[in-house]
């Protein structure tokens, strides 16, 4: 029998593209059946909605058509599978992916309410899809009609009784998965926007029970062959990089591995990574999960990539009921907390992520957590809400019984749209739950914590005022104890409506009953009031966005303020305190106009010598002041590089709000701060 088979792993793309990772998984998924099964026709991949829905116009409805299911992309292949059975209900739709319960009767009540979903892959897909690809072949193709239960597939029968087996036992070897890449089935999505991702190995010793992978299923780490991976390198850095097929701008990798550089099976391949580095410029930027334990291996795996990734030291709490609470006792909090102390040494950033409302949580542990973090001297503090995932226990309805969790609704930022499929009009939007108060954590206490979140997004990451946090080291006093000190100091009329517009907006994201959220979206003009930015966007980022661009000048006279308060109260030395108005001056000029004229220089007239005092912090006290007989003119300045580095990223992301906190989501800042060129006299 030939079959025309489709696999699609789709992303949003009307405001910007949401998910924009190049479908490896799927083209794994799609390599291993056509190697097991002898298919006819090759599986087709598709990415992006607006080709899916003109290919199924023009060429037909397929036999089989696979969606990849994920928080950021279900209701997207809902609506393509409600469209499909509707014109051609013969054909057989397959849902797989993380973005499913792990109880039974969650299950049957999920498969239950999507009656478009013939078949649900569970866990790990390429050998239950190839049996079930292979199974259909022989049953003569009919929905629900399988005569034998196979492992990993679940699915209602034709009399509506359920069928959930257990999962098939994973791959212990990831090298019996053809290579998607080096087999050329990932060609066409090598567009200039797509990223690049690859996956070394796959499994997670720790049990987090936030996270997918923290179930017993995944607890071993499986991986490929080092000749695989090394094959997979190659030819995406000479893809990425050879004339004629870069055709935007995509310096960058993703690994998908949960743990990486925590192995020695790392550190060969981050040797692989630095040879491509030399050879073809690529890549740029790595973003990896680094490994939470076996600190110097990690370490070892950044210096090898020179800088290009940043080390995750992802405490997510140090509240030891909380860790206890989402069994995070087997790692190690002080090796986490001590990258932030050594990534300087490898030439790399550090980042750490907290996130608020976990089980246990307190606004005095969610914030005692980040002044932690923070005065360790981490680079970036990443300041997240709890996501309740359908695939992990911490998203089971026990887990939210157990812990008296008030969960909101809301609609996931770029993850919705308008769509033309089969001949009608289709609005989908992913809505997430969040948890925003448990039993030991009111919603008062979340808003407040979201406060200071927003304050350290916007004065502590990225290194935006880098000056004064060398300052601050220098004279021993703690950035947290400055953010305090802000968070006090009454605001300006303009700054009070900064913070009143992102309070509003941490309000209204949120939605008691998913009901009302779903019937708002629906609404005759919703879509098109996220899709302009109105609603739906990611707090944090645009207003850390809004802080660089208008209302730089009053988060710089804060910053200035909350400075001389805190130099004043740990009672450092006149020449110190001298300082801070020139060294805000500089962290503001650094930044100010980057993505709206970033060939135009800022001019500024010091008094003091600041590029002297940053290249050389260790100083002696007594040596501090820097200052000049004569004031200095400075011009700060992009060079060639990173202007054609923010024109890339604003021709991706764009220059608006949305587009600019995009681009911070994605990008090493401090690499796209201008630089001073003194002004000969």
């Amino acid at each position: 029998m030939s079959l025309n088979i489709w696999l699609a792993d789709l992303t949003y793309t009307q405001q910007q593209i949401s998910a924009e990772l190049i479908p490896a998984a799927i083209g794994g998924i799609a390599t291993f059946a056509e190697m097991r099964l002898g298919l006819d026709k090759p599986i087709r991949l598709f990415k992006y909605p607006e080709k899916l829905a003109t290919s199924l116009a023009s060429e037909g409805i397929p036999d089989i058509i696979g969606f990849s299911n994920y928080v950021w992309n279900f209701e997207l292949g809902l609506s393509f599978a409600r469209r499909i059975k509707t014109v051609r209900p013969q054909t057989i739709v397959v849902f797989g992916g993380p973005n499913y319960p792990v109880d039974k009767g969650e299950q049957e009540a999920f498969l239950r309410r999507h009656p478009e979903i013939d078949y649900y892959i569970i866990k790990e897909g390429e050998v239950a899809f190839a049996n079930l690809v292979d199974a259909l072949r022989t049953s003569g193709m009919k929905p629900n009609g399988l005569k034998d239960s196979l492992l990993s597939v679940h699915y209602l029968d034709k009399e509506g009784s359920a069928w959930l087996p257990p999962p098939t036992p994973r791959l212990e070897d990831l090298t019996a998965i053809p290579s998607p890449y080096t087999a050329g089935k990932l060609d066409e999505f090598f567009d200039g926007k797509l990223l690049p991702i690859i996956q070394t190995n796959r499994g997670c010793p720790f049990t987090c029970t936030f996270c997918v992978e923290g179930t017993a299923y995944y607890g071993k780490v499986y991986r490929s062959i080092r000749e695989k991976v090394d094959a997979e390198i190659d030819y995406i850095a000479n893809k990425i990089t050879s004339s004629g097929t870069a055709k935007g701008f995509r310096n960058d990798l993703f690994i998908a591995d949960s743990n990486f550089g925590m192995y020695a099976e790392d550190i060969e391949t981050c040797r692989k990574i630095a040879q491509s580095q030399e050879r073809f410029g690529w890549p740029g930027y790595i973003s990896a999960a680094t490994g939470k334990n076996q600190k110097a291996r990690v370490l070892e795996a950044a210096r090898l990539v020179k800088g290009a990734m940043r080390l995750a030291g992802s405490v997510q709490s140090l509240d030891e009921s909380v860790l206890r609470e989402i069994n995070r006792k087997n790692i190690s909090a002080d090796e986490l907390m001590q990258l932030a102390l050594d990534a300087a040494d490898v030439d790399s950033h550090s980042y750490s992520e907290v996130i608020l409302a976990l089980p246990g949580d307190s606004k005095t542990a969610h914030l005692s957590t980040l002044k932690t973090v923070m005065d360790a001297g981490f680079t970036r503090v990443g300041t997240h809400l709890l996501m309740l995932l359908p695939g992990s226990e911490l998203g089971s309805a026990a887990s939210r019984s157990k812990y008296e969790m008030d969960i909101r609704y809301r609609v996931l930022p770029r993850c919705f749209g308008k769509y033309e499929i089969l001949g009608e009009s289709v609005v989908a939007a992913e809505i997430e739950e969040v948890c925003v108060a448990n039993k030991t954590l009111s919603f008062e206490d979340y808003l407040e914590c979201r406060r200071f979140n927003l304050l350290v997004t916007v004065f502590y990451n990225e290194g935006i005022f880098d000056g004064l946090l060398q300052l601050f080291k220098l004279v021993g006093a703690k950035p947290s104890r400055w953010l305090e000190i802000m968070q006090g100091i009454p605001p300006s009329a303009r700054l009070n409506e900064f913070f009143c517009l992102f309070e509003k907006a941490t309000r209204e994201e949120l939605w008691p009953q998913l009901d009302e959220l779903l019937a708002f979206v629906r609404q005759p003009g919703t879509i098109e009031r996220y899709l302009n930015n109105e609603i739906g966007f990611n707090v944090l980022f645009t207003f850390k966005a809004l802080s660089m661009t208008t209302y730089l000048d009053e988060i710089t006279s804060l910053a200035r303020e909350g400075a001389h308060r805190l130099l004043a109260e740990v009672k450092a030395k006149s020449d110190f305190i001298d300082l801070i108005d020139d060294l805000v001056a500089f962290d503001a000029a650094c930044t100010r106009d980057i993505f709206t004229a970033p060939e135009r220089p800022v001019e500024v007239v010091f008094a003091h010598d600041i590029e002297a005092f940053l290249e050389n912090d260790a100083r002696a006290a007594a040596d501090v002041s820097c200052r000049l007989h004569e004031p200095l003119s400075y011009h700060f300045i992009l060079d060639a590089n990173q202007q054609d580095t923010v024109r890339k990223f604003v021709s991706l992301y764009g220059s608006d709000d949305a587009g600019v906190a995009r681009i911070l989501s994605k990008v090493f800042v401090k690499k796209l701060l201008r630089s001073p060129r003194r002004i000969p006299a």
